[in-house]
């Protein structure tokens, strides 16, 4: 290797370290899949995402994130069903956020998160799960309040 990749991947390696650059993550014990459905029962889109259900996985969520496959995403699980409150501190990767209820249903969604905006994002209703996903994705999905959600090989 050269003296120029060298100090590459020395940087790289400091980065992931100090936590600038967030360990690639892979499913696995901490992911599920989650597909959304119309009212005639087609499935729309599907995703991969990592699951947050500590208060600190919540705290942390896609924080320092510099990028997120384009079938994956964060799902957030909550113990009750109440209006959720989210922002965007130290969030790079711009977001859709989807709100979905005890029922398995969406019942609101925030297109568009700006990255590192403070300002917070509300479910407007109850909500017991939140799904983020990278932006545009949702109209590219054609997902939409009111659909159905299922939520398979969920495991921890």
């Amino acid at each position: 290797m050269g003296k120029g990749t060298v100090q590459k991947h020395f940087l790289i390696v400091l980065l992931s370290v100090v936590g600038v650059i967030a360990p690639l993550q892979s499913p696995g014990s901490h992911a599920g899949t989650v597909a959304f459905y119309d009212t005639k029962g087609l499935e729309h889109c599907k995703f991969v995402a990592e699951l947050a259900v500590t208060e600190a996985e919540h705290a942390r969520g896609l924080m320092h994130r510099v990028s997120l496959a384009h079938n994956g995403g964060m799902l957030f699980i909550f113990d009750n069903e109440e209006v959720r409150y989210f922002w965007m501190r130290n969030t790079v990767i711009p977001l859709d956020m989807i709100f979905i209820d005890s029922q398995k249903r969406v019942v609101n969604i925030h297109r568009g998160a700006k990255p590192m905006d403070e300002t917070a994002i509300s479910s407007r209703f109850p909500a017991k799960y939140v799904l983020e996903i990278s932006a545009g994705l949702v109209s590219q999905c054609g997902i939409s309040s009111g659909m159905k959600v299922r939520f398979d090989n969920l495991s921890r």
